[in-house]
């Protein structure tokens, strides 16, 4: 699984038709998720989010703006296979950011960014969150109801952290945050514990949250994601980054863009 890798930014630190409220029968104990299974809470969600329409595409592309601190990190096109093995980005002035499932490379050799290995993982992860939440390596926790900043109702919510070694930050935790009526994952807590021990991390926990759903051919895509402080008791908080998605579209025959060229140097993983 290519976990999201949340480094320290520099000014950071559905339309979809409802379906019936599931029953949630809590977890007593932290379940481990192999690949392609899962538990109430992850496959409601996969349900809602339409998996199997969404997996069965070959690729999908996307341009997206991400701002923090009122400026422009990222301005780029991204494209990834379905499954998110491969990864593509490229940005305005041509220079290209890709994950060919082993290895991160940067072309052209000249071009300098130290955030690469970030953009390439964390853009890619947060728009396929809710495909990877049974990725094999993902523990979860009890399910509870919790809530979610200005929403009326209390959201379904459960805890996953990960198997030692899964991803680059194995150490990072999200609560996930499930729409109690539509089951779609409208939000997400995290910690960045990338550079530093976990408790350190906890001190400052920030959210995700996914809105202006649209449907793109049965499957529902949030077109603006928001970036929050956070509270266990509260939810989300005040909002201190966003990223705008636009011109969501499924593709195929991208076997040359994967590719990694003698143009190309790679970008090592994080000594840890």
């Amino acid at each position: 699984m290519n976990k999201i890798l949340i480094l320290a930014l520099p000014f950071l630190v559905f339309s979809c038709k409802e379906s019936p409220k599931a029953k949630e029968t809590p977890v007593t104990e932290p379940v481990v998720v192999e690949a392609q299974k899962g538990n109430l809470f992850t496959n409601t969600i996969e349900d809602a989010h339409k998996a199997p329409l969404f997996l069965k595409n070959e690729a999908v592309s996307f341009d997206l703006e991400v701002s923090f601190g009122g400026n422009t990190i990222l301005d780029a096109k991204l494209t990834q296979l379905t499954d998110g093995s491969k990864i593509c980005i490229v940005k305005k002035d041509g220079t290209k950011i890709i994950f060919d499932n082993k290895e991160v490379f940067l072309t052209p050799k000249e071009a300098e960014d130290p955030m690469a290995r970030f953009h390439i993982f964390t853009w890619s992860y947060f728009f396929s969150l809710p495909y990877k939440l049974n990725d094999k390596g993902t523990i979860w926790s009890e399910v509870a109801n919790k809530k979610w900043g200005d929403a009326k109702e209390l959201y379904t919510t459960s805890k996953l952290t990960f198997e030692k070694g899964t991803g680059d930050a194995p150490d990072d935790w999200y609560v996930i945050y499930k729409n109690p009526t539509t089951n779609v994952l409208e939000g997400a807590a995290y910690i960045v514990s990338f550079g530093k021990d976990v408790a350190e991390a906890e001190k400052e926990p920030h959210a995700i949250k996914y809105n202006n759903f649209i449907n793109l051919d049965g499957v529902p895509f949030a077109t603006n994601w928001t970036f929050h402080m956070w509270t266990d008791a509260e939810g989300y908080g005040a909002q201190i980054g966003e990223v705008k998605l636009n011109n969501i579209k499924f593709t195929k025959n991208l076997a040359t863009l994967f590719e990694k060229t003698t143009a190309a140097k790679i970008l090592e993983a994080p000594k840890m």
